[in-house]
């Protein structure tokens, strides 16, 4: 479990920049921004091995640098007025979609990685492959019965991750 030296350096190398201009669409300072983007992935090295394995490491730094950035506009009010701050909020609305979107992706990978190996490889034929039922159990000589056992088991471990409960 945990992040490694070298993803994390492949990470820092491919995001920086992007999360930098990130952040400066917030701060309006190139300085600072860099500053909150340093921040952001000393936060994510120091918690590396805390972090489930298969998690969208960029989505989490892109989450980290939203919130220092506006935690930095907080603290230091008197450098923009109310308004100016819920535009710049506007502004970055559609980039927090697609960090909550990468977010949910990365519980959806983490959950598959930690299913039971066979329900695994039926809901990824399920879901991934598009296969029907019957060609599940064909393919790995099971019934059908067993197949939807997995897909429901599968289903259920997704959802008490995604929204805390299975019904």
């Amino acid at each position: 479990m945990g992040i490694d030296t070298k993803t994390f350096e492949t990470v820092f190398k491919q995001n920086f920049v992007s999360v930098t201009a990130y952040c400066n669409k917030y701060v309006r300072d190139t300085e600072d921004a860099k500053d909150l983007a340093h921040r952001a992935f000393m936060k994510v090295w120091e918690k590396r091995e805390e972090i489930p394995e298969g998690s969208n490491i960029k989505a989490l730094i892109f989450r980290i640098a939203h919130n220092l950035s506006i935690n930095y506009i907080r603290d230091h009010k008197k450098f923009c007025d109310e308004e100016e701050l819920q535009t710049v909020e506007s502004e970055n609305s559609d980039a927090d979609n697609e960090i909550r979107a990468a977010e949910l992706e990365a519980a959806v990978i983490d959950t598959i990685n930690r299913m039971p190996e066979k329900s695994k490889k039926v809901f990824l034929m399920s879901r991934y492959e598009n296969l029907s039922n019957n060609n599940i159990a064909d393919k790995l000589g099971i019934s059908i019965k067993t197949v939807e056992a997995h897909i429901t088991t599968a289903l259920k471990l997704l959802r008490k991750k995604i929204f805390g409960s299975a019904p």
